[in-house]
């Protein structure tokens, strides 16, 4: 079972594949696998940057409600892509990943690839970009375990550790200040970046005390998952803490 989609960004491709198991007896996982691959042109020759794996384990926590945190987290890190169309390749990723876990609902595990090839100068002809392009879809980072490059796991369950998928605390949701959108209420942000869904007239929405603004229902998901702020990675109590 398998999804996957391509766009061009410029000089710049960014290729999306997920891939569900339904096995019951899997360990329930999300394997993230980031790529970056650097085309020379005008030296016909290409650069293959390590690729980096990121294991999330998630315990009892359903994937299709943890896929969204996953991928904000992935998409609010820096992932070591510096061009211009990351911004944009992170909108892409958070969407696609809405409709992944839309469309997987029944799966044990995931694994998504994210590729993204990058032109070094200016294009040479019309045709590079397409080529990279190609080049890109017969060339899966799943082919390169040899290449392979860092390993970071991570725990989404209540009660462990790690570096990632500590629980907020009770004391973190009393100082969620919730309220209902509207203009003049000095919210910055148009669109909660957990469910890319803009602000309606009527949400409901909580601000963190770092002043980030999300939907109440996105926000306490998370919350229940990470205790950091999905913006600005800002932390609120744990479960454990005093």
């Amino acid at each position: 079972m398998a999804i996957s989609e391509s766009h061009i960004l410029g000089d710049s491709v960014f290729h999306l594949t997920a891939r569900g198991v339904l096995a019951p007896q899997v360990q329930p996982q999300v394997v993230v696998r980031i790529r970056v691959t650097y085309f020379d042109c005008s030296a016909d020759t290409l650069s293959i940057v390590p690729t980096t794996i990121h294991r999330f384990h998630l315990g009892q926590i359903p994937l299709p409600r943890a896929l969204p945190v996953i991928v904000s987290f992935m998409a609010t890190h820096n992932h070591g892509v510096h061009q211009p169309t990351c911004p944009l390749c992170d909108v892409l990723l958070r969407r696609f990943s809405s409709r992944v876990a839309a469309e997987m609902t029944a799966v044990s595990a995931l694994e998504l690839l994210v590729h993204v090839g990058l032109l070094l100068g200016p294009a040479e002809s019309n045709g590079d970009v397409e080529v990279m392009h190609d080049w890109m879809l017969e060339n899966p980072p799943e082919e390169e375990e040899e290449m392979a490059g860092d390993v970071y796991d991570y725990v989404l369950d209540a009660g462990h550790g790690g570096s990632y998928g500590v629980p907020a605390g009770g004391p973190c949701f009393e100082r969620l200040q919730r309220f209902t959108y509207g203009r003049g209420d000095g919210v910055r942000e148009e669109e909660c970046v957990i469910c890319l869904m803009e602000f309606d007239a009527q949400a409901e929405v909580s601000r963190m005390p770092c002043s980030h603004t999300f939907h109440s229902r996105c926000i306490i998901r998370w919350l229940e998952i990470a205790n950091i702020c999905p913006i600005c990675r800002s932390q609120m109590p744990t479960a454990s803490s005093n």
